[in-house]
């Protein structure tokens, strides 16, 4: 079950939240390419997300956006509980960053995490050639088949809440065809995004969902598992995003991963979005 609350993680991560997201530093998810200030418009979210697993809750996800003309703020927190509360994952994420002409640009990164397992944090900074300060608690010994971080792994990454952003902020027609690369404080990996259908919206046929199929793949600071190996063979992880152009937004309705016991989701189960020039943009629950 600890491997099935670390995929959940990841999805969340590629929330755009997605996920894909606070998720991600349990495990892999992406960096992104840089993404003009000119795409990203000054809007705050708030949005709330179910996880399941076969259709049974397993926990929460919550997102909130901050994103002025200069400056944006994230946060996330992740509330996971299995085995009728045996095992409770609990993760706090915070990020901040700034928004230059031609590039989307982290300053500091926050992660905060307690569970029956672990408790534990990851602070990181930014300088303008990527990671510059870094802190993991607890400290511990890597395991001698770890493939070793190189200072060049830190150059040009984005923490998971950032490239959130930049998944889902954008006045692109489509969040996919992009490559994402990122840091989550313990290991660098890439993730694509490739488009795969149209779909209708869930309850409103007459808006179309775009659904990008997600690849992950590991570069650095991780373990070869079984598990990493099947996370990055797999093809099978779809974020579904309905498109909000007013907010130049493209708000993740659902991510789902198939895993060895069924298939993990993530949920849009309410929103609010909020352009400043123009008030509320929508609210669903």
């Amino acid at each position: 079950m600890f491997q099935v609350s670390r995929r959940v993680s990841v999805c969340g991560a590629a929330l755009g939240l997605a996920a894909l997201a606070a998720l991600a530093p349990l495990s892999p998810f992406a960096a992104a390419s840089p993404l003009p200030a000119t795409g990203v418009a000054p809007v705050r979210v708030d949005a709330g997300y179910k996880i399941t697993l076969n259709g049974f809750d397993l926990g929460t996800f919550n997102f909130k956006s901050d994103v002025g003309r200069t400056r944006y703020t994230l946060d996330t927190d992740v509330d996971i509980s299995a085995l009728l509360g045996v095992f409770r994952w609990k993760g706090v994420t915070h990020s901040t960053g700034a928004l230059k002409p031609n590039a989307l640009v982290p300053a500091d990164f926050r992660f905060d995490y307690e569970s029956t397992v672990r408790d534990g944090s990851v602070a990181m900074g930014f300088g303008k050639d990527g990671v510059d300060r870094l802190s993991v608690l607890p400290v511990t010994v890597e395991a001698p088949d770890t493939v070793p971080l190189a200072p060049d792994h830190l150059k040009g990454v984005f923490d998971p809440l950032s490239a959130i952003l930049a998944i889902t902020h954008s006045d692109a027609p489509s969040p996919c065809g992009r490559t994402f690369a990122i840091f989550d404080g313990k290991q660098r990996f890439d993730i694509a995004l490739r488009f795969v259908r149209k779909e209708p919206v869930a309850g409103i046929p007459t808006e179309t969902a775009i659904v990008c199929r997600v690849k992950y793949t590991p570069i650095a600071g991780y373990r070869p598992t079984d598990d990493t190996r099947q996370l990055a063979a797999s093809n099978d992880i779809e974020i579904v995003f309905r498109l909000v152009p007013a907010a130049k937004l493209m708000l993740p309705q659902s991510v789902a991963v198939p895993t060895a016991i069924g298939t993990a989701r993530i949920d849009l189960d309410r929103v609010n979005i909020q352009v400043l020039e123009r008030g509320r943009v929508a609210s669903v629950d």
